[in-house]
Formats: structure tokens, sequence, C-alpha cells
């Protein structure tokens, strides 16, 4: 069965549809030439099927503000902190040198030096492992050693954090610091450069040789 225009709107719930009235032709005063009334209909109908439809979308005229959550710190229970003691003394740190001789002589990395100091290491006559020869920097709170040999015035200054000026003033004599007995000579390059200095190395060693047997016996 076919549907009708009515039956049409009518499922389109859109009837009633409204239908212009005619005037009658006796009442024209003039020739008036009038619209069938199919036309005047589908116009009708189509205002009727245009239908006054609410948005579905709400048009915000402001930006809606996103409240972003700020995030709380983690809070560790205090069961699982340690406590600490206020009166806990501090642990300290091993020396790096526990050696009854220390041989201390950074910057001196050529091959030269490096055969230098160890015929002078063979003629000091001592066991291996009573000496240690160390070529990286050293502070004299990072040892435990009692006899200390260090070459060069720089080197010297920056191990027992001092501003000795000459080389002259403080070698051919032992230095004390605390237990440690300590000879300042002269570094292996001024040796490579004067061979004739060798001989005052070896005198700033025999001091400490000379204490080391006395130790002994």
């Amino acid at each position: 069965m076919s549907l009708g225009r009515e039956d049409m709107l009518r499922e389109l719930e859109l009837l009633p549809v409204w239908r212009a009235r005619l005037p009658a032709p006796a009442n024209l005063s003039s020739v008036t030439i009038a619209q069938p009334a199919s036309v005047v209909e589908a116009e009708v109908a189509t205002e009727a099927i245009t239908p006054v439809v609410e948005p579905v979308v709400q048009v915000v005229s402001e930006p809606l503000e996103i409240e972003t959550p700020i995030a709380q710190p983690l809070q560790t229970p205090p069961e699982v902190l340690p406590e600490l003691e206020a009166d806990s003394p501090a642990v300290a740190a091993e020396p790096l040198v526990q050696t009854p001789w220390l041989l201390y002589c950074p910057q001196a990395s050529d091959t030269q030096s490096q055969q230098l100091l160890q015929n002078i290491m063979r003629a000091l006559q001592l066991p291996l492992e009573q000496v240690s020869l160390y070529q990286q920097d050293l502070q004299l709170t990072q040892v435990n050693t009692r006899f200390c040999v260090l070459f060069g015035l720089e080197q010297a200054n920056q191990f027992l954090a001092t501003e000795y000026a000459h080389l002259a003033a403080v070698r051919g004599q032992i230095l004390t610091y605390g237990d440690m007995m300590v000879v300042i000579t002269h570094h292996p390059q001024a040796m490579l450069d004067n061979p004739l200095l060798k001989r005052e190395v070896w005198h700033d060693l025999c001091l400490l040789l000379a204490k080391n047997t006395d130790v002994a016996t």
C-alpha cells in the first residue's frame, strides 16, 4: 500500500497541515492570478516540515576549567626510615695508603721518570710489601704511614696543604706530622735535567733510612 503526502507527514509527526483558505472569486475587484492550491500547500508543508529542533550540544561561551590535581609527595611511613642518633660518630674513611713507607710522586708518567723511581725503590732495599709508590693526587689525611718521601716542592705543598716557597728551605731535614716523618726532595724530572741532584735525593732518603733502623732496633 502506497503512502500519500498526508500519510507521510503524519508518520513524521508534522500534521496537521494547514491549508491556505482561498477567497471567493466574486469578491475580487481586480484580476488576480491565483496560485494553484497545490503550490500553496507545498509552501505550507515546507514550513511545517522544518521543525525547530533544540540543539543537542550546548554551546559554552567560556572555556571549561579543568582542575588538575596537585600531586602530593610520597610520604615514607615513619617506621621505614632508620632513626639516626644525634650523638653517633661519623664513620671515618679508610686511608688509601697504609704501608710503612710511602713514595709520593705525581706528574711523573714518562718512561725515564718511571725507571728512575724504580731504581730508587731498589736502592732502599726494603721489602716490597712495606713500600707504596703513589702517583695520583693524594692528601695527608688519606694516608696512614710512618715514613713519607715527597718528590717535588709543588707536589709536597699539595699533599701537606702548605705554601713552601723554596725547596732549599725544607729539604735535607725530617719534617714531623703526628707520627709520620716526612722528607721533601727533588722531583724525578729535575734529576733528569740535572743528574747532580741525585746525590741530594739519596741524602734525603738516608735520613729516613736511619730512622727506620732506629725503629727496627
